[in-house]
């Protein structure tokens, strides 16, 4: 749906007039409605490329690799980027344009396709990068000529937003690079913003939403404009209640003559229309934001079944139903100490917080104040100290972490047909991947070496324009923590000597080359914006060590080992399970050129037993297939505590079974509670594994390295975690539109037993789930949930797992959002879950929080 065309600023009437008039080559201007946040972003307008408000010349990317020419305008108010063709046909006057696109809109949610026009709000934007080809637009158009040129990587702009990407060239140096810097200026000072206290959720939401319900553009929302909303945020209201609500609201504000002058703002052409209708001017003209705010406020209160919010009655209960406010000794005893369980909490922290949510005097607390800080950031659930980036804690070996790993890094979907593509690996790095696969193949002499996933019907991907994503991501991010790729390699050895020579080119400085008398590894701080490489170093026949010649498949009953040569996409296209001698493809040398071998960190070795795991080499490794290690777990007792005691000193990667053919994860909690670092899943997927993946790496500031040795609770503990309400909780997959959720949540615990026979009873999934809260996603209570309660056996490695789902009547249900968070990271109290997409807070999913209720009851000492 789009989300903002032109408006006009909400104020005076003189104004209004004024915007009109303004000449055609300032088309795009747009105010956001009057809140605490806009302010924040004309605060740093100067710093914004000037030429970005009037118009750059762009040539987008469409689907199909061809170039057109487009404008690239920034709005007045900063929310908005429009990318809109340049014939006279769409350069209009904003009056003449504006009563088309609302003559439209007033009937229906208008793509702006149709119109011609793409619009990007700052919300939705995850990065923005210049320099390098990484989107499945650029790699299409990387493939066509352009004007009789090959395409310049270094004149491209990629925008990464909720919905794919925006890709373009810009030409000039200066336009680009300024260009990157504002966006990143805009984004940054927005995300600050938002974790302010004095803007809600709701607000927010709300400001995400206005353009796409404000179809007369004026900074005021007729009734059609409310119902719209009401659907836009997920609000059940019949459409005879809902008008009766808004026209109940409208007589109201008639009859405050104060307010009356402060919304008047159309002028004498609409003071034509008083006559209209039985509810006088506001009913025609409509209501301004911060009248809507209170509106919604009055319809969270009438959806509650005792007409009261709960932290309403979390403030009852905890000083009294009698009083409207609190002091700061209040809050410190009361709640910080007593509910909170932050022992050491004093009145200064108490005022601080005061301070930031309370009265203007910053000395009390009133139930809105306290209502407000439950749901912020700062009453996260998830202890914010510990998502904070610590650079202290990463002076130890790099066998002492684990390291956010990515499998197959260059897959989009399944692993037998979906496109191999670049942007796989731009939004693994900006995901927090530290380690990314490349499957390595002998290509032609135009293409070198290529990746792919072998004897499969993926697509293929050239390895040196892997290389120059990585090498782009350092540039932008030159302190970031080293980035391992994990080489599969299956290429002879001039292409071997090809790969080095891509890697010590286009990498040079930033590529580690390793010492061969390493007795301990380095540390992930002293390799800051450093590039390692992880494969094998020897020569030999052949030892199994290629994940892909030890993994098979089961396809219809017929066990097909990839040491067999067979290619998968003659399988998947014959249907049977015989397959031609032409389907056998021919192995290649395993022999390791040593130009590749020299720049080559971590060796990859075929495991024997742990009885000589402390004499070999600390840059030693080793990789396993999930199923294996499963396998290697059972066949000894004594190899659970071997493998902890190697994995002190040297690394491991687990990855998935070949059996995972749709790009299913595994459970990483298993793996980790052995001390693997690096547990490789499919980025592709959401899951609930990755979820869970994601939640551990938001330790430590999201760098991608957690750490295993952070300090946790000493024993087993008991948790009792109650649902009492949502907010703003996003329609399914983020889509701006549909039928109003019902929503219910699911709580689950991954967790590790402390004794179990086999490998398969280690790993604990613990699950509870609401009730189901009909038509309500905007402010959901779940006053009469019992609390429910986990037993943790493993709280250094347990993860708790929140999603929210619509229950869909006689379909699937669907997520609406999800998040996991460390049980080492929790905090007891009141506390706000944080929602999240894919490891991002953009867009809707900005805007989602939990409340919850948790007890820390007791610690039980291992036995």
């Amino acid at each position: 749906a789009m989300k903002h065309f032109f408006a006009i600023v909400p104020g005076t009437m003189n104004h209004a007039m004024q915007s009109r008039r303004r000449s055609h080559s300032h088309v795009f201007t747009a105010t956001t409605p009057s809140t605490h946040i806009s302010s924040e972003l004309q605060s740093i307008k100067s710093f914004v490329l000037p030429a970005l408000f009037k118009g750059l010349k762009i040539k987008k990317a469409t689907s199909n690799g061809k170039f057109s020419t487009r404008v690239l305008t920034l709005s007045d108010d900063l929310f908005k980027l429009f990318v809109s063709r340049t014939n006279k046909r769409h350069v209009l006057g904003k009056r003449a344009l504006s009563k088309v696109v609302g003559a439209i809109m007033a009937t229906k949610e208008v793509d702006c396709t149709q119109l011609h026009i793409k619009v990007i709000d700052i919300a939705d934007i995850l990065f923005v990068q210049s320099g390098f080809i990484g989107s499945h637009k650029l790699e299409a158009a990387a493939t066509l000529a352009f004007r009789g040129e090959k395409l310049d990587p270094t004149k491209v702009v990629s925008i990464f937003h909720g919905k794919g990407t925006t890709d373009f060239i810009l030409e000039a140096d200066s336009d680009r690079n300024a260009l990157v810097s504002s966006i990143q200026i805009i984004r940054d000072a927005y995300h600050k913003a938002c974790t302010k206290p004095n803007i809600t959720m709701e607000q927010m939401l709300l400001r995400y939403a206005w353009f796409d319900v404000d179809s007369e553009r004026t900074g005021l929302l007729d009734l059609p404009g409310f119902l719209r909303l009401l659907r836009r945020i997920n609000v059940y209201l019949k459409q005879e209640e809902a008008t009766k609500i808004y026209r109940d609201y409208c007589l109201e504000l008639n009859s405050e003559p104060q307010r009356l002058g402060q919304t008047n703002r159309r002028g004498s052409k609409l003071q034509r229309r008083l006559s209209r209708g039985s509810y006088g001017y506001r009913d025609h003209i409509g209501i301004n934001f911060d009248e809507c705010i209170e509106l919604f406020q009055r319809i969270k209160l009438s959806e509650q079944t005792d007409g009261k919010l709960v932290h309403d009655v979390m403030f009852d209960q905890l000083f009294g139903e009698d009083r409207e406010g609190i002091t700061e000794e209040d809050f410190a005893q009361t709640f910080l100490v007593e509910k909170q369980g932050s022992n050491h909490a004093t009145t200064d922290e108490a005022k601080k917080i005061l301070r930031l949510y309370g009265s203007v005097d910053g000395e009390s607390f009133d139930r809105k104040s306290f209502g407000e800080y439950l749901f912020s950031s700062e009453n996260d659930l998830f202890d914010p100290a510990k998502q904070r980036f610590d650079e202290s804690v990463l002076n130890e070996s790099l066998s002492e972490y684990f390291i956010n790993s990515s499998h197959n890094t260059y897959l989009t979907g399944d692993q037998l047909q979906s496109k191999s593509s670049l942007e796989a690996y731009a939004a693994a790095l900006q995901r927090g991947c530290k380690c990314l696969e490349l499957d390595c193949f002998d290509g032609d002499k135009v293409a070198g070496v290529v990746v792919y996933h072998s004897y499969t019907a993926t697509s293929k991907i050239n390895f040196r324009d892997i290389i120059l994503v990585v090498k782009n991501y350092i540039i932008a991010k030159p302190t970031t923590l080293p980035i391992i790729l994990s080489l599969d390699n299956h290429c002879s050895t001039p292409f071997q000597e090809m790969m080095a020579s891509i890697l010590k080119k286009e990498l040079g400085e930033m590529l580690y080359h390793p010492t061969s008398t390493l007795d301990r590894l380095p540390s992930p701080r002293d390799l800051a914006g450093k590039v390692l490489l992880k494969g094998r170093r020897t020569s030999g026949k052949d030892d199994g060590l290629s994940e892909t010649t030890k993994t098979s498949v089961d396809m219809n009953d017929h066990r097909v080992s990839f040491n067999s040569r067979i290619s998968f996409a003659s399988l998947l296209t014959s249907g049977n399970r015989h397959v031609s001698s032409d389907a056998i493809e021919t192995p290649l040398t395993n022999k390791i050129a040593p130009e590749l071998a020299e720049i080559t960190t971590f060796n990859t070795v075929r495991f024997n037993d742990f009885s000589s795991a402390d004499t070999p080499p600390a840059t030693d490794m080793l990789s396993f297939s999930e199923s294996k290690f499963l396998r290697m777990f059972n066949q000894n007792e004594q190899n659970a505590s071997l493998w902890k005691i190697n994995n002190r000193k040297h690394m491991m990667r687990i990855y998935p079974s070949g059996t995972r053919i749709h790009s299913s994860n595994f459970n990483p909690v298993l793996h980790w509670s052995q001390g693997c670092q690096m547990v490789a899943l499919n980025y592709q997927t959401d899951d609930s594994e990755m979820a869970v993946n994601d939640g551990r790496f938001r330790e430590n500031g999201g760098c991608g390295y957690v750490p295993k040795s952070l300090k946790s609770y000493p024993g087993k503990l008991n948790l009792k975690i109650k649902v009492l309400a949502g907010s703003c909780l996003p329609h399914p997959f983020g889509e701006p539109c549909g039928e109003v959720t019902s929503p219910y949540v699911i709580l689950r615990l991954h967790d590790v037993r402390a004794t179990a026979q086999k490998s398969e009873e280690l790993l604990k999934i613990d699950e509870r789930k609401t009730e189901t809260i009909q038509d309500n996603g905007f402010c959901p209570q779940w006053p009469d949930t019992k609390a429910f309660s986990f037993e943790v056996e493993n709280p250094g490695i347990a993860m708790l797992e929140f999603t929210a789902l619509h229950h869909d009547e006689g379909f699937i249900d669907d997520k609406m959002c999800r998040t996991a968070i460390p049980v080492r990271c929790l905090r007891q109290g009141l506390r706000s879950v944080q929602f999240y997409d894919r490891n991002s807070q953009h867009g809707s999913f900005a805007f989602a929080r939990l409340l919850v209720s948790v007890e820390i009851e007791q610690h039980i000492p291992w036995k």
